[in-house]
């Protein structure tokens, strides 16, 4: 499933500020892109009003204007997508900030694209050979990192009245710049942290398995597992320290872009799933399913798992191949015991009834393609059930 053109095995189009307590200064940067600007949040995700203070006085000292459009409460739907795309033309905005979390990151992306594009979202969406023209250029500022979806070019929406999760991916989706501050995720608590990187981890774990991997896609996940074992559990023992948060920002933007070349894989095809049908989120999801997902791959990948052992730091000399990538597994676990992540589904109160419906929904997703090994949609279920 890869995004790109099969003629480009990587790329990385958008520009990146990487600096803690930057806030003040986003209308500088801005100011490069356009001078009219519309920030999307949602109601759910509009977090830590002080530092969005800060960030909306340094942008009305550098350009023309800037509006807060925070109307959705969560999850957009196709209408709230196409409303929010109509607000910003009306506005004449010349660029989109995208601030807040997962949904807020998506939304802004496909709402950037729809502005410069005279379609409605459900025909974005189901068009697939539609030509579009490029989108508004788009800022992103995570108020947490989020697992490389603030690099990467994918987005997902709700469908319809039965509100069914749709996964989009195009290579326009790319953002023009990505302002990562991890002052602005002073508000996490421990137990945010610990969703957070663990949500990382997953990911890059999912994109080093994928068979449209590279050396240089590996390469950059494999660093992003080494500063997540570094830094993780030290962030969460002490959250305010701005040198910890550096580490996971900086493995966030290392899975994207990462992911952004590859792909993602089942773990989070079965996050998505399980987040849509049960009261879990993406990261929670992303955590309980990630050691049995890499149980289920372990033997058609085992030469990756000898990778993701070393930048765990586990000991995996004078030992065969396959006892060092049981290591990589170990190593999670290790991570997830000392977290005091719960490892099972029913600990989150979701029914073995929904496992089907979790199953039947993440193999209608694309990444599924991107595995080293078929996967049958009743191994999905034994997985699920295993995690259960």
């Amino acid at each position: 499933m890869p995004i790109l053109p099969d003629w480009v095995n990587y790329t990385f189009p958008p520009k990146i500020h990487f600096e803690a307590d930057c806030g003040y200064k986003v209308g500088s940067f801005v100011k490069n892109i356009g001078s009219r600007t519309v920030i999307f949040s949602t109601q759910q995700e509009l977090e830590n009003m002080d530092e969005l203070s800060i960030i909306k006085t340094s942008l009305e000292k550098h350009i023309d204007g800037v509006i807060l459009y925070d109307d959705i409460i969560k999850e957009p739907t196709l209408e709230e997508l196409d409303t929010a795309a109509y607000f910003a033309k009306i506005a004449n905005a010349d660029c989109i900030i995208g601030y807040g979390s997962f949904e807020s990151i998506s939304m802004s992306k496909i709402i950037a694209l729809l502005v410069t594009n005279d379609v409605f979202a459900e025909e974005l969406l189901n068009d697939k050979k539609a030509k579009l023209k490029k989108p508004l250029p788009l800022i992103l500022i995570p108020t947490h990192p989020v697992f490389g979806l603030e690099c990467s070019p994918i987005s997902t929406v709700l469908l319809g009245e039965e509100r069914v999760i749709k996964y989009f991916s195009h290579e326009l989706l790319f953002p023009e710049l990505i302002i990562a501050d991890p002052k602005i995720s002073s508000f996490m608590s421990s137990s945010d942290i610990s969703k957070v990187g663990v949500g990382i981890l997953a990911a890059a774990v999912d994109t080093i398995l994928s068979k449209f991997s590279t050396e240089l896609t590996i390469s950059s996940a494999l660093r992003a597992i080494e500063l997540l074992q570094k830094n993780l559990i030290p962030s969460i023992r002490d959250p305010k320290n701005i040198n910890y948060k550096n580490g996971l920002y900086a493995a966030s933007l290392l899975t994207g872009i990462a992911q952004s070349s590859s792909s993602l894989g089942l773990c989070f095809a079965l996050s998505l799933a399980s987040s849509h049908i049960t009261n879990l989120d993406i990261f929670q999801s992303m955590s309980i399913l990630l050691p049995h997902v890499m149980e289920y791959n372990l033997t058609s990948s085992a030469g990756k798992y000898v990778m993701i052992a070393r930048a765990l730091d586990e000991d995996i000399t004078n030992i065969s191949v396959i006892e060092a990538a049981i290591k990589a597994v170990e190593g999670i676990r290790k991570i997830f015991i000392e977290l005091k992540i719960p490892q099972r589904l029913s600990e989150y109160e979701v029914r073995k009834i929904d496992l089907p419906l979790i199953a039947n929904l993440a193999s209608s997703f694309p990444f599924l393609d991107s595995l080293p090994r078929e996967l049958p949609r009743n191994e999905i279920e034994t997985i699920l059930v295993a995690a259960f």
